[in-house]
């Protein structure tokens, strides 16, 4: 028996390579090996998983180096070239009815490398491929974001999809926003597979199908029918109404799941909770998700720092805000553009440009999302040749081309300082398509500062010719506008025109927290 004074992985190698040595008894030495590592607990070390089919494979032994390869969770590059080396190495002693097996695992290992070209010279080399093979190549394809691709060679199997195969070729579904496919693919799966519950990854699969379409009805009709249901069914149904603005739906699933207890809420279910919260400004449900996170002895880093600082900058609390922001232990892109965001939806501009300051200091590089955040920042606190400096170096310093959002960003600070020419000026060399965000921008300005010459172009060369599609905010601002200059005839045109267009101004609302 080999005698393994430490578990770790190094221990490990070292007694499988001094096992190799061990001739005729190689295999049974590394089987105890083996079975000492899956009683330690250090099954899921990859690196003691890749020492071990490199052992299995220099003993020939192939049923142990796929159980081993199968027993990995999450492989890398080393895994699949272990894998493939050793399956070579037996098709050329000459076990041929490995081959098939070796050209699909080709497959998996070029797509874990991004190598698309070389997935699909594997796949042309196959002379029969089975559903193994094009579920492969569909999942390769649509994990490389070549969803219309991986559409294609769904639709051109030569074998009968497997639930795996459905579950591949269903996230393009959701990148696409193609809904009947979706469907249709459901539809397939009841007739082939039996009905809900007989494969829970796929009605999973389907569920966010429907949630990224916006098919709530059909997402809760599914998570009813499902006879069994995982923290997964119950967080992608929480996600879906928080991603549809419906928050409310989502917070009252969020109590269902608690009280049925079916599954425990994780990490994710807690983050969809909290976006929710948000949205919603919940800062009481909020501050009892951040405790159970403490509770659950959940690290406030990445995705979770992330939705935190976002959460409470959203509520108003910009100081646990700030105080979640300094407790993360790496700040990234993301966690940066929350915190300034934050800074700035609650009219802290200096000190959003300061936070920006900071992040170029860190040597962050900021990309379209946090110039947004930081011109939004200077719009609203008046900051307009701080505003106009940053809109400037987007493009000079970064590489960065500005787009609508920016512009309108600018044209509402040259607003709100009063400065109408300027923001007129900006409007008509713009780029970019003007579109009613703009014109709204403008528009207020007009209404603020009592501009009339801005306002009679834009009701005429945009609104009435029906060239902007804006909503039903815009043409109320205009018809009020047109009144308040006492052009009434011109004020109800407009809103005549509202009226045929069956556009409709959406009340505004607002939510207070009562205990």
């Amino acid at each position: 028996m080999v005698q393994l004074s430490s578990h770790d992985h190094f221990t490990y190698t070292y007694a499988l390579k001094a096992a190799s040595l061990l001739l005729p008894n190689a295999i049974h030495k590394g089987h105890e090996i083996h079975a000492r590592v899956l009683k330690t607990g250090h099954h899921a070390d990859l690196f003691i998983q890749n020492s071990l089919i490199n052992f299995y494979s220099s003993a020939a032994d192939i049923a142990s180096v796929r159980r081993a390869f199968a027993g990995i969770a999450r492989p890398d590059v080393v895994s699949w070239t272990s894998l493939v080396s050793a399956l070579a190495k037996r098709s050329r002693e000459g076990c041929h009815h490995a081959d098939l097996f070796i050209q699909n695992s080709l497959i998996n290992f070029y797509s874990s490398a991004a190598d698309i070209a070389s997935v699909r010279r594997a796949f042309a080399g196959i002379a029969r491929p089975d559903v193994v093979s094009w579920t492969s190549l569909v999942s390769a394809l649509a994990k490389r974001g070549r969803e219309a691709e991986a559409l294609a060679a769904f639709y051109s199997m030569h074998a009968r999809p497997n639930p795996m195969t459905l579950v591949s070729v269903l996230p393009t579904c959701s990148r696409l926003k193609v809904l009947n496919l979706a469907k249709s693919i459901h539809a397939f799966g009841l007739r082939s597979f039996g009905g809900h519950g007989s494969n829970l990854v796929l009605d999973n699969a389907i569920l966010e199908v429907y949630g990224s379409c916006g098919d709530l009805v059909s997402a809760r009709h599914l998570f009813g029918e499902m006879a069994e249901r995982d923290v997964v069914s119950w967080t992608t149904l929480i996600a879906g109404y928080a991603r549809n603005q419906s928050s409310e739906v989502a917070i009252a699933v969020f109590s269902e799941m608690l009280w049925d207890g079916e599954a425990a809420p994780n990490e994710a279910t807690l983050v969809c909770v909290l976006r929710a919260c948000a949205s919603l400004g919940a800062l009481r449900l909020g501050k009892c998700v951040h405790s159970c996170f403490l509770k659950n002895c959940i690290g406030v880093d990445g995705l979770v720092g992330n939705a935190l600082v976002n959460f409470y900058a959203k509520c108003g609390d910009v100081g646990m805000s700030c105080k979640v922001f300094t407790g993360i232990c790496c700040n990234d892109l993301v966690s940066w553009c929350s915190m300034i965001w934050g800074m700035a939806m609650n009219g802290r501009g200096k000190q959003a440009l300061q936070l920006f300051a900071s992040m170029l200091c860190q040597v962050v590089r900021p990309d379209g999302l946090a110039f947004l955040a930081v011109l939004s920042a200077c719009c609203h606190a008046g900051l307009v040749d701080q505003g106009l400096m940053i809109f400037r170096a987007m493009s000079e310093v970064y590489g960065i081309m500005p787009q609508k959002e920016h512009y309108t960003c600018i044209v509402d600070a040259y607003g709100r300082a009063g400065k109408l020419k300027e923001a007129e000026s900006l409007v008509q060399g713009m780029p970019a398509e003007i579109d009613g965000h703009v014109w709204g921008a403008l528009l207020s300005s007009c209404s603020l500062h009592g501009g009339d010459k801005v306002e009679s172009e834009c009701l005429s060369g945009q609104l009435l010719e029906g060239d902007v599609s804006v909503g039903g905010a815009m043409y109320a601002l205009v018809s009020n506008m047109l009144a308040s200059g006492g052009r009434w005839e011109s004020s109800h045109s407009v809103r005549e025109l509202m009226k045929a267009r069956r556009i409709r101004k959406i009340a505004g609302c607002s939510w207070t927290e009562v205990h």
